[in-house]
């Protein structure tokens, strides 16, 4: 292990009673180009370098923090977000880290202000990097730890991706993250953190329960840096809501651009043609019955919650 701080892509994290480890990939930032980076990192194989950064506790600058932190409650468009946001010049996109998931995944061996010094640092990583304006895409389940993200990057804004519980439902049950299955440890303490008595009958309760989860996490966080971003509002709310919030111009040719990019599936590998259609019908009427009383009485009250709290907010 050596000392190091030059700029590489953070492939990998590891917190360690000597400090934080990260592993280096040179993978540039242009080469970004896929829905989420680890899939950029599977492409492109080569040998890691591993580092001893420093953390500290220090606030992050403008320099090394992100222009925008993408949170969501899966399933709900934010790929097509965070695609969309790698249209503007001089932007870089880190979708779904493996590293922020490394730092914030279950059980917590070590004290929370040690998770927030590592997600300073390793956004400090990003930043070198990145070489300028960056934006986090994290992962659905960082939603419950938003808090701890926030507290990272404090005067960074945020935006939260959602869609209508029942659809998020009908794609979970259909095509469940390896997160969601409980079989390994991390996955098996979110899932206390969700149902902490283990109390669920179903798997439609668990999935109504880990959607109010998020909704209750994201109302925790200061409203005035945050703004709620409706699938439906997609692409249009790319330019509308999310860039004016991070502070990111979008001019006509990067509106059509993202327009024209919103008509292929945003998570499409890199050269396939498939184009994008809706399913909102069809996952409404794949919805059962078990699942919508799950919905209204666990996920629905949440997310009506969360979008009154910043509707009050945005009169205020």
């Amino acid at each position: 292990m050596q000392q190091d701080e030059e700029a590489g892509l953070p492939v990998r994290a590891a917190l360690a009673p000597t400090g934080l480890y990260l592993a280096l990939r040179p993978i540039g930032r242009d080469q970004l180009q896929d829905a989420f980076m680890q899939e950029t990192v599977a492409r492109l194989p080569a040998p890691d370098r591993i580092v001893q950064v420093a953390r500290h506790l220090g606030r992050p600058t403008r320099e090394t923090a992100p222009a925008g932190i993408v949170f969501h409650v899966a399933r709900c468009g934010s790929t097509l977000v965070s695609q969309s946001l790698k249209r503007l010049d001089g932007l870089v996109v880190y979708a779904e880290p493996q590293p922020v998931n490394e730092i914030l995944a279950p059980p917590h061996r070590w004290p929370r202000a040690d998770r927030v010094a590592a997600l300073r640092a390793l956004g400090a990583a990003f930043a070198r990097h990145a070489q300028g304006r960056y934006v986090l895409k994290l992962s659905s389940w960082n939603t419950l730890y938003c808090d701890v993200v926030a507290e990272a990057f404090p005067d960074t804004p945020w935006v939260l991706s959602f869609r209508d519980p029942v659809e998020v439902g009908v794609s979970l049950l259909a095509s469940p993250p390896g997160w969601f299955q409980g079989t390994a440890e991390a996955s098996r303490e979110l899932g206390a953190r969700v149902d902490p008595e283990r109390a669920r009958k179903s798997p439609e309760e668990f999935v109504a329960r880990v959607y109010g989860a998020f909704c209750a996490a994201a109302a925790e966080l200061d409203a005035s840096h945050g703004r709620l971003v409706p699938y439906e509002s997609l692409p249009a709310a790319v330019w509308d809501i999310v860039a004016p919030h991070f502070s990111l111009t979008v001019d006509d040719s990067q509106r059509q651009r993202i327009a024209e990019g919103a008509r292929r599936h945003a998570k499409a590998a890199i050269g396939a043609s498939a184009e994008f259609r809706s399913d909102v019908a069809s996952k409404q009427s794949a919805a059962s019955m078990e699942l919508r009383r799950a919905i209204d009485s666990l996920a629905r009250p949440q997310l009506e919650r969360l979008l009154r709290l910043h509707a009050d907010t945005m009169r205020q």
